[in-house]
């Protein structure tokens, strides 16, 4: 066989297939030529995929494969690599994407030992057991800082997913850029931040109403024949007319959950929020970004200073692109600035009044900014696009925001107690 590890085989249609995906985000990635090797990619997603890999006596290796057989040696030997195994074992999603990166990375540093140059570069005879180990260990350290990223990345794009609905992953398509946050501090710093969120699972309450077709969650009395329990149709003519006249009968009680429109924050970031604050605002954001999926509702997001920045929009049915530019816009977002209130608010009601519908919406301003506000003005634009307005505001006051908010909150401590108070608002 090809490769180098035990109990794989090559060339089945399945190992091709992960092998030539961790190939192709490889290449992505800049891999050198020299390295671009599909038994080899093999070796690294199965290194990382398998709880136990086992590898080949060298004697058992064929002629022109002894650099592979050094690298996934390395690996295997190396310590760190069981750090990896707690996101890559048994996860073909990760397994993947830190393959492809890994691979990448060893690359690079055997370029750096010169091991990849000259007219012997594909042949392998270059790169000795010392080399390898030596590339390895520093991409291996590079890769676990990444694991942690991913695994978070993940995390965010399957959260509130449906069971049987697939996965959010389209490493196809994404696989290049999620390595490539994962790769960027500013978005492991920011991934960092869902560590302090707490819990929601056991938080949130479906919104429902009340209908006929909907799902069981109890019974009622009443005269509803669609939702009449089948008992009832067992009575007696005359007294099930008497029950059905006397509003009597025992039906079942159904609901349908309700489909809001959009949640939207608002964040200020003008020169006062930088720091802590901002960080919290940004953990908040997250947190919201979570319960829109939990109640399968798109999600807005701007920043905004003395002007409102771009939009980010997350639709319901939450592609891994939008997801990406969620994260990638939230971690490069800096303070600084004035604070224009009013602007930010009308822009965000103009923002749900785009998207059409006369859903009731909510809208979440963070801010700890004083400003005057149109106060009339803001209250009515509310009104006519159906959204109901909660001020978080941090540090400070506002009798304004007070005055126009349907829910008014002041946050002092900055905790992972406060994040939940404003999801669940």
């Amino acid at each position: 066989m090809p490769g180098v590890l035990r109990g794989v085989k090559y060339r089945d249609p399945v190992t091709v297939f992960r092998g030539e995906k961790v190939l192709n985000i490889a290449k992505r990635l800049g891999l050198n030529e020299a390295l671009r090797d599909l038994d080899l990619a093999i070796d690294f997603f199965y290194s990382l995929y398998l709880p136990v890999p086992i590898i080949k006596p060298f004697s058992a290796v064929e002629e022109g494969k002894e650099r592979n057989y050094h690298i996934v040696r390395a690996l295997l030997n190396n310590p760190v690599l069981n750090e990896l195994k707690q996101y890559t074992t048994v996860n073909s999603s990760i397994s993947t994407l830190l393959s492809a990166s890994l691979m990448s990375r060893v690359a690079d540093e055997l370029e750096k030992e010169g091991s990849l140059g000259g007219e012997n570069e594909s042949d392998g005879r270059d790169v000795d057991e010392g080399t390898a180990s030596r590339a390895v260990n520093r991409a291996l350290k590079d890769v676990a800082e990444e694991a942690k990223a991913m695994k978070s990345l993940e995390k965010m794009m399957g959260y509130g997913k449906r069971a049987g609905s697939g996965t959010v992953l389209d490493l196809e398509d994404t696989g290049e850029d999620i390595i490539r946050m994962a790769r960027s501090a500013d978005v492991r710093k920011l991934l960092e931040i869902m560590s302090t969120i707490p819990s929601l699972d056991f938080k949130l309450k479906r919104k429902v109403y009340s209908s006929a077709k909907g799902e069981v969650i109890g019974y009622l009395v009443g005269s509803d024949v669609e939702r009449v329990v089948p008992t009832e149709l067992a009575l007696p003519r005359i007294y099930f007319r008497t029950k059905l006249l006397e509003g009597r009968l025992l039906v079942y009680d159904k609901v349908l959950p309700k489909t809001p429109g959009p949640l939207y924050v608002l964040i200020d970031k003008s020169g006062s929020m930088e720091g802590e604050k901002i960080r919290w605002a940004k953990a908040t954001a997250i947190a919201l970004f979570l319960r829109s999926r939990r109640e399968a509702r798109d999600f807005y997001i701007r920043f905004f200073d003395g002007s409102a920045h771009p939009l980010i929009r997350v639709s319901r049915k939450t592609s891994a692109r939008e997801v990406i530019n969620l994260i990638d816009y939230l971690a490069r977002v800096k303070g600084g600035g004035g604070t224009d209130i009013t602007g930010a608010v009308l822009t965000a009601c103009d923002d749900i009044s785009r998207a059409g519908g006369r859903k009731p919406s909510d809208l979440i301003v963070i801010t700890d900014g004083e400003d005057r506000i149109g106060i009339s003005t803001i209250k009515r634009r509310l009104r006519q696009v159906n959204t109901r307005l909660v001020s978080v505001m941090i540090a400070g006051d506002n009798r304004d925001l007070r005055e126009v908010s349907d829910k008014y909150m002041r946050v002092i401590r900055l905790s992972d107690r406060e994040i939940l108070q404003v999801v669940e608002a």
